[in-house]
């Protein structure tokens, strides 16, 4: 299995999924990218779009590089997850010491002292921090793509990416015009990223 293969023995999808949206609450939903897989609980989403249009051994990189991204985007949601929750508690503390403190009674202090003002600035918090280190799992999308490139194949890879390209999605098409640091790498870059040479520096995983 590729989860063997990557050293990823904790990550064991059990079920593959085919859909080209992914229904969340009344009427919202979430496209599913054509050259990435989503992977959740026990289930890997691809898109039906390309169900007839890959082969198994064209999946392969794509499915590699979204399972490698799924084991580090643990940690680094840990990571948001402490930060955020400890900026909530630096907004709350001070305030709440205050007000125990406070013999006027002020009503604008008493209010502020509610847990819920807390626990709304980590939500915020937890929300912005995602931002700012979209920046690293932009990067972290390439870093990924060389290592399975070294595992499955750099000729592999390049031609799956290209295929995908050469279909017209529309999905492919508005990342390639709205890519930045804070989007997932669009096809093209990751295809000149993986057409520079190896130079060795690659993060290790498991």
């Amino acid at each position: 299995m590729l989860c063997d293969l990557l050293g990823l023995k904790k990550l064991v999808p059990r079920k593959l999924v085919w859909e080209d949206r992914i229904y969340v609450g009344e009427g919202g939903g979430i496209d599913v990218p054509s050259d990435y897989a989503f992977i959740g609980g026990k289930r890997i989403i691809l898109p039906k779009r390309l169900q007839n249009v890959l082969t198994p051994d064209e999946w392969k990189p794509i499915l590699s590089t979204s399972l490698i991204m799924r084991s580090w985007a643990r940690p680094r949601l840990v990571k948001t997850g402490i930060s955020a929750a400890l900026i909530g508690l630096t907004f709350y503390l001070p305030i709440l010491y205050l007000d125990i403190h406070n013999s006027s009674q002020n009503l604008a202090l008493a209010a502020l002292a509610n847990p819920v003002w807390a626990i709304l600035v980590a939500v915020i918090a937890f929300v912005l921090l995602g931002r700012i280190y979209s920046p690293a799992a932009h990067k972290e999308v390439l870093t990924a793509d060389l290592q399975v490139a070294g595992l499955i194949g750099r000729d592999l890879f390049l031609n799956t990416l290209r295929k995908i390209d050469s279909m017209g999605f529309k999905d492919v098409q508005k990342l390639e015009k709205k890519s930045s640091l804070y989007t997932q790498p669009s096809i093209n870059e990751r295809i000149r990223n993986l057409e520079q040479p190896p130079n060795g520096n690659e993060r290790t995983y498991g």
